[in-house]
């Protein structure tokens, strides 16, 4: 029928536009991709300090697992995370996570390559 074909090819070139303007807002957007980014990088840190082998799994909500299958429930300050209220304590736990990590290269590894 030339309803269905004219109901397909309307579909065709309306719909990819919808999506590729939702994707604009999302690039746009002050959490976005770059913040989850941040979150999964102290997440991984954050379970190999715990001694579970890295990072698995976001859940949605505050919990994170990690890669022995444990599940970790995240600092309230970074939950959830990625909103515009707490970009700024993402960052700020990664850093924090790092720092925690050098401290302990540095007390346990003592050659300059190990950290």
């Amino acid at each position: 029928n030339i309803s269905n074909m004219l109901l397909v090819l309307f579909a065709a070139v309306l719909i990819p536009p919808a999506f590729q303007v939702e994707g604009e807002s999302y690039r746009r957007n002050t959490g976005g991709a770059s913040c989850y980014a941040t979150f999964f990088g102290a997440a991984d840190i954050w379970c190999r300090l715990e001694g579970r082998n890295g990072f698995q799994r976001y859940y949605s909500g505050c919990d994170v697992r990690c890669k022995d299958g444990t599940t970790l429930e995240l600092p309230g300050t970074v939950c959830p995370p990625c909103k515009t209220d707490n970009e700024n304590a993402i960052n700020k736990w990664k850093e924090a996570l790092e720092k925690r990590k050098e401290d302990l290269l540095k007390a346990w590894c003592h050659c300059p390559r190990c950290y």
